[in-house]
């Protein structure tokens, strides 16, 4: 296949609107700016806009300004700005910008298009002298561009690694539910379109192995950004109103098997409950939550309730052994998790 194949299958498999509007639910809880390009690096989901002040939003608009970036000229080679970092492409620019390209594969593995994430600020901003003299050289307004670097988010290298391998995990379901439902396969191929019971039975497993891939993803995001070793994700069953764990990552298998949540029981039912988070030193806790505190081997947990408009879909649970490890469970860090991983799971 092609590149003009694959472009066209892109614009096939990506339907601009449903995709704009999927990434604007990302854009907003990560405060990045997230549009998609097909391989030749032609815009089919743009910048996010902000209405109220006529502008794209996280820094967007510096695209052209610091990486040469233009994704309306069908001349201009946006992806040979890009290098590559492991699985994912890197792109350097003025005023050490970064922005990030996550490939988007379909049938066959082929890379049909790109995830851009970005502009984006590693560790920490430049002095503010450093932006003086950047804006005059780039014959940009100073006091704009300070304000547009403000909007910009400053992220580790950990953490954007963790961010893009959720938004490539999310592409990936997308992609490929969509292929599923469409019988894009099958029609490029010339395959036996199955009965539509079959089909529909294939749809609901074919999408439970995609939420079991994400939610591993979205854990290893979660102790990543925790600095946690060990956890685990649990989803509500609604017809059994219990929770059960999903994935987990240092955990005994057989309790991971036996564990039941139901709402209000324990410190997960009762955080889901009250639909707030609970942070946890070693034994110590209030009276409702001390008769359950009997693993002096845990330093530090957190227990985060994953929800949508109010509506808890699951629990997020993180802990370390370690004594000399200090779990990163600061309100902003708890808030952008939860609904960073209760987004990626309503996506599926």
């Amino acid at each position: 296949m092609d590149n003009e194949q694959n472009k066209d299958l892109a614009r096939e498999i990506i339907d601009r609107p449903k995709w704009t509007e999927a990434l604007k639910k990302f854009i907003d809880v990560l405060r990045i700016n997230i549009l998609v390009v097909d391989n030749q690096g032609r815009m089919i989901v743009p910048p996010d806009f902000d209405e109220r002040n006529s502008r794209a939003r996280y820094g967007a608009q510096l695209f052209q300004s610091a990486f040469g970036f233009d994704f309306t000229d069908a001349e201009s080679d946006v992806l040979s700005k890009f290098k590559q970092h492991g699985p994912y492409l890197e792109a350097c620019g003025a005023m050490d910008l970064y922005a990030f390209a996550v490939p988007i594969k379909a049938l066959e593995d082929k890379t049909i298009a790109y995830l851009i994430a970005g502009p984006l600020i590693l560790n920490k901003r430049l002095e503010s002298q450093n932006y003086a003299r950047q804006a005059e050289e780039l014959a940009l307004d100073e006091d704009e561009l300070t304000d547009v670097i403000h909007e910009i988010r400053v992220v580790s290298f950990v953490t954007i690694k963790s961010i893009l391998d959720l938004l490539a995990q999310i592409a990936k379901d997308i992609v490929d539910l969509n292929i599923e439902k469409r019988n894009i396969h099958a029609r490029r191929f010339n395959k036996e379109i199955y009965p539509q019971s079959v089909a529909s039975v294939a749809q609901d497993m074919y999408s439970t192995i995609h939420l079991d891939e994400l939610l591993i993803t979205a854990l290893d995001v979660a102790l990543n950004c925790t600095g946690a070793e060990c956890g685990s994700i649990m989803l509500l069953d609604k017809e059994k109103n219990e929770f059960t764990i999903k994935v987990s990552k240092g955990l005994d298998q057989q309790k991971v098997l036996a564990a039941r949540t139901r709402m209000g029981e324990g410190v997960s039912g009762l955080a889901a409950q009250e639909n707030r988070p609970l942070v946890i030193k070693g034994t110590e806790g209030d009276s409702r939550l001390k008769p359950f505190l009997k693993r002096p081997e845990i330093k530090q947990s957190a227990v985060i309730p994953l929800s949508i408009q109010n509506r808890v879909l699951g629990i997020l649970n993180v802990h370390t052994k370690k004594d000399a490890v200090s779990i990163d469970v600061g309100e902003r860090n708890i808030q952008h998790l939860s609904r960073l991983i209760s987004t990626a799971i309503q996506s599926i």
